[in-house]
């Protein structure tokens, strides 16, 4: 009988350390990352296909057009989203799956994804989200007001998430681990269904 593979949809506040974990989780568990697209350009040591698809404008709107994606929308003036392609590629191999996204995105892929894990990752404050942003050095001082005006927005769907993490600072790895635990828990959910996309 084939396993029942786990998705998990991580989604939480600019800053938190969504990268930082999966990087991890994936070292420790072999879980499978869905390769977003975006329009942004590579930050420094960033991949083509490895930690998105980076695509020209024009690209990604013959995509939307040709309904390629399972969800996307405008994040910070640039697109970002997950082709169907991607989910179903990682779907029928039977391995677990990760998904990184935004509150929207989350939102997306309740309507669209049956049998996927929701975790929320929230830092400890506002202020640990404002300086992880700062420290990173990647944006502008706009770009960071304009991420930390959204947080009220994330923090608001924090009910809809099946669990919250909390990544503090300088305890990556106790997070890793916490979501290391809600996999194993999950694995033997038998209330849990196998994971498809819906349509």
């Amino acid at each position: 009988m084939k396993k029942k593979p786990l998705v998990i949809v991580l989604h939480g506040p600019a800053g938190v350390g969504k990268d930082s974990v999966i990087e991890k989780l994936q070292e420790r568990t072999g879980i499978k990352r869905a390769t977003s697209s975006t329009t942004r350009s590579p930050r420094e040591g960033e991949e083509h296909g490895r930690d998105y698809y980076f695509l020209s404008w024009a690209e990604f709107e013959a995509g939307i057009a040709a309904g390629e994606f399972v969800e996307y929308a405008t994040v910070y003036d640039d697109y970002k989203g997950v082709r169907a392609s991607e989910v179903r590629r990682l779907l029928e191999s039977g391995e677990d799956m990760i998904i990184r996204t935004d509150v929207q995105g989350a939102r997306t892929w309740r309507d669209k994804l049956d049998g996927a894990i929701f975790i929320f990752l929230m830092a400890e404050d506002r202020e640990t989200l404002r300086a992880r942003l700062i420290g990173r050095q990647s944006e502008t001082v706009d770009a960071i007001e304009r991420r930390l005006a959204e947080i009220d927005a994330e923090i608001d769907d924090i009910p809809n998430n099946d669990y919250v993490v909390y990544n503090h600072h300088g305890a990556l790895d106790a997070a890793v681990a916490e979501i290391e635990a809600i996999m194993e828990r999950e694995r033997v959910n038998p209330a849990r269904p196998r994971p498809h996309l819906r349509g």
